[in-house]
């Protein structure tokens, strides 16, 4: 949790709930976060948005001091972009440009997920570079919309290229965000973006001035989730965003 005396936050910013692929109920996942000492998290199925409403609406109803952010994980054509703080589904399978338009068409934040990850669909670093240039004109202004990248993400093939990410965002500019992407409750925490202040408002105005941190931490060993949980939440991920496309369709949500 933020630190009253040194005044920081830590938050969580990519969590997946049993909406989605994940396997876990929102409050087990807000549970979870308290214990390890986050403060906000942004809950992020793939391209919906009912689980993270499901996890604000407990987080109200239980006063619980966990915050937690609207998002998702959308897939565009190049690869995963969190969209925090939004409201409405984001469109999928478009460009990652034209995503990342809609997103800031909603106020929202966008994220980079896991950059140049081989699984799951990830954003290179060609990509990035493209998606910069792209959105140069939109980002030009006196307040440009905010376009972050994570940093910190545990899972193995985007911690293998962590260092390249980090040393060609010398030329993008980019904020730095980490999110656990957990699954499991277990993993909830396991990465984190670090902020000075409390609160959601502190955490956007540091992504705004670009003073965010991703710290990367690690995820519990594999026998502490359990072999038959692990098969099954593969399942699920494999399913998640076809089943996305059934909901929005029958939904909108």
């Amino acid at each position: 949790m933020s630190d009253p005396e040194r005044n920081i936050g830590r938050a969580d910013l990519q969590i997946h709930t049993e909406e989605s692929d994940g396997m876990d109920d929102a409050l087990t996942i807000l549970d979870a976060a308290h214990r390890r000492g986050v403060d906000i998290i942004a809950v992020t199925d793939h391209d919906h948005t009912r689980g993270a409403q499901i996890a604000r609406e407990i987080s109200a109803r239980n006063n619980h001091p966990v915050e937690v952010i609207i998002g998702s994980e959308v897939t565009s054509r190049q690869g995963h972009i969190l969209a925090l703080w939004i409201e409405e589904p984001i469109p999928f399978f478009r460009s990652a440009a034209a995503t990342v338009e809609a997103i800031w068409k909603q106020g929202g934040v966008a994220i980079i997920a896991h950059p140049c990850a081989v699984m799951p669909i990830a954003l290179n670093i060609g990509d990035i570079d493209r998606l910069v240039r792209d959105l140069a004109p939109e980002r030009g202004g006196n307040e440009p919309p905010i376009l972050g990248i994570e940093t910190a993400n545990p899972i193995p093939s985007a911690r293998w290229r962590r260092n390249r990410v980090i040393e060609a965002n010398q030329a993008w500019g980019l904020v730095t965000t980490g999110g656990s992407d957990a699954h499991f409750h277990e993993q909830v925490g396991s990465s984190v973006t670090i902020f000075e202040g409390n609160g959601q408002d502190a955490l956007r105005a540091a992504l705004d001035a670009g003073t965010t941190v991703g710290e990367l931490g690690e995820y519990p060993r594999l026998r502490n989730i359990g072999a038959g949980r692990l098969l099954h939440q593969q399942w699920r991920g494999i399913s998640a965003t076809p089943r996305a496309i059934l909901r929005r369709r029958r939904t909108g949500a």
